[in-house]
């Protein structure tokens, strides 16, 4: 059983929390977080763990509520899963690890559409 960042529930919780303040005062008020940090985490993409904390304790929610198991849905897939590792690894440049979780997402998507592509040629060939 793994667990898993619920990111859509994150998501919604800070954007509704936020409601009308501008993204700049509400990482002020959050301390230590970009607008831009805010604005990725909305937009459903996974935050460092620091950030995941920071946005816990403004939010007054317990991090574990934030947290699903595999029992509960299904796991992030593939990319998902590289990226939050990639972005939670101390030893990396929060650049490079962007960087390094865009191309794996890219490589696997074009990477999973030739499978895909390459089946469907081989069912043709064999009628």
């Amino acid at each position: 059983m793994a667990n898993y960042l619920d990111m859509e529930k994150l998501a919604n919780l800070v954007r509704n929390k936020r409601l009308t303040r501008g993204l700049r005062e509400t990482a002020k008020e959050i301390g230590n977080v970009s607008p831009s940090t805010i604005s990725r985490v909305e937009n459903g993409k996974t935050p460092d763990m620091e950030t995941f904390l920071a946005l816990c304790d403004w939010l007054a929610v317990p991090a574990a509520e934030l947290i699903k198991n595999t029992e509960d849905e299904k796991a992030p897939n593939t990319p998902e899963a590289i990226t939050i590792q990639l972005r939670a690894d101390r030893n990396l440049d929060p650049a490079i690890a962007n960087a390094l979780a865009s191309l794996v997402t890219a490589a696997y998507k074009d990477l999973s559409q030739n499978k895909n592509e390459v089946a469907s040629d081989r069912n043709q060939d064999e009628e």
